[in-house]
């Protein structure tokens, strides 16, 4: 991991930790890629925020920092052509919008 990355997993621990959540009771890259959303928040710059849950406590993830959320996920709608839950839609190129993490090809405003 890089420094960025590492920061991300420090802010994200200790904001579960002061939910009550121990350490020993997750591993962050069974939930979500920490690196991943490391390069998200940090080439996004304000206009991201990031929605996860980890051990049923929900977490805001912004360029500012990580806070816990007494908001819930959202339901996670259906993949139009597979039927799996997604939880984004991916654009690679301008053109082409795939499901996440089932990878089908789908419509782009698919969550709004």
């Amino acid at each position: 991991m890089n420094p960025p990355t590492d920061d991300l997993v420090v802010d994200i621990v200790r904001t579960l930790e002061k939910q009550g959540i121990p350490r020993d009771s997750y591993q962050l890259a069974s939930e979500f890629d920490p690196e991943a959303l490391a390069r998200l928040i940090d080439s996004g710059g304000r206009s991201v925020e990031v929605r996860l849950e980890v051990c049923g406590v929900s977490l805001i993830v912004t360029n500012l920092g990580v806070r816990a959320t007494d908001e819930g996920l959202s339901a996670r709608p259906e993949c139009p052509n597979c039927g799996l839950p997604i939880s984004a839609v991916v654009q690679l190129v301008p053109d082409r919008h795939n499901a996440y993490p089932c990878g089908c090809r789908v419509r782009g405003d698919l969550l709004e």
